[in-house]
């Protein structure tokens, strides 16, 4: 009878084991036919991709930008890879519906900057000091160089921006009038009282209130903001305010520093600038040069502002 037992616990670690082996051959069957599926659904999207590919024959290709006619390179247009024009003339994707009867190809946006567009993609950076000192003109090209995604285009027109369009300290003195006296913003109940500070954000007095100070791409170097008690949300993009001072301001709204030049900038005895009610920014902007007082620093390194 013992002899039985033993027999039958032996059959029944034995069936035991192929019934785990049987189940370890499904899963890497399981396994190995998601391998394959996820190939298969690779190889259909590289084919997909074939299809599609455009061929060029030549290596001159004719545009129509926005009705403007230009006539460049191959290379030219994909000298930078990873902008759109890179990517849109890769040879990786179907451009018919871009093609016009002609045999060039169509693009909807502002020809006479895409002669700007072009010859930076021809001679690099350096063309830059040939563009217009318009901020206006300026400020086109930047859109055109921000939608066709060319980085470095970007960057030199944000630096060229801030150096032809300068702030002065007059410009400061006259924008953020003197905060001696009460004055109503709209005519209406907002009144803003003076303070120790002496000024104040007070755009337009006795026409209308300012809901939020913005500047973009100034040069605004050197400039003191020292003792100004900014009582509107202030946004400062792409600014140039190296060696700027801000000491003894007060903000009593949002403030945002965005993909500033902090150089040298410095902030000391600062009121507002890190509190619950209103919000800090210093998006994009370089803070490791600024000069920022001991209580100042820690306040923004604690609430994880720089």
């Amino acid at each position: 009878m013992s002899s039985l037992n033993c027999d039958i616990d032996t059959a029944t670690g034995i069936f035991k084991q192929v019934v785990q082996q049987v189940a370890k051959d499904r899963q890497q069957l399981e396994e190995d036919r998601k391998k394959c599926e996820e190939e298969k659904q690779k190889w259909e999207e590289e084919k997909t991709k074939i299809n599609k590919t455009f061929v060029f024959h030549g290596q001159v290709i004719d545009l129509n930008v926005g009705g403007t006619r230009y006539s460049t390179s191959l290379s030219t247009l994909t000298k930078y890879p990873e902008s759109m024009l890179g990517v849109m003339f890769s040879g990786r994707h179907d451009l018919e519906t871009m093609k016009c009867n002609d045999g060039s190809f169509f693009i909807d946006r502002d020809g006479t900057h895409f002669r700007h567009v072009l010859n930076y993609l021809r001679d690099g950076e350096e063309v830059v000091d040939s563009f217009p000192r318009s901020v206006e003109v300026l400020l086109g090209f930047l859109r055109e160089a921000k939608y066709y995604q060319l980085d470095g285009l970007v960057t030199a027109l944000g630096s060229l921006l801030r150096e032809v369009d300068t702030i002065t300290q007059n410009d400061i003195v006259t924008n953020f009038k003197p905060f001696s006296n009460q004055y109503s913003v709209d005519g209406g109940s907002n009144v803003y009282h003076g303070g120790r500070h002496g000024y104040g954000a007070m755009f337009n007095v006795n026409s209308h209130s300012v809901q939020a100070v913005v500047y973009k791409h100034k040069n605004m170097r050197g400039l003191s903001f020292n003792a100004i008690r900014f009582d509107h949300p202030l946004s400062l993009v792409s600014c140039d305010l190296t060696g700027a001072s801000f000491m003894s301001c007060s903000f009593g709204s949002d403030v945002a520093f965005v993909d500033c030049v902090l150089d040298d900038t410095k902030f000391s005895n600062i009121n507002g600038l890190v509190t619950n009610s209103h919000s800090v920014s210093f998006t994009g902007s370089k803070t490791d040069k600024a000069k920022f007082d001991a209580n100042l620093q820690a306040a923004l390194q604690s609430a994880k502002k720089i």
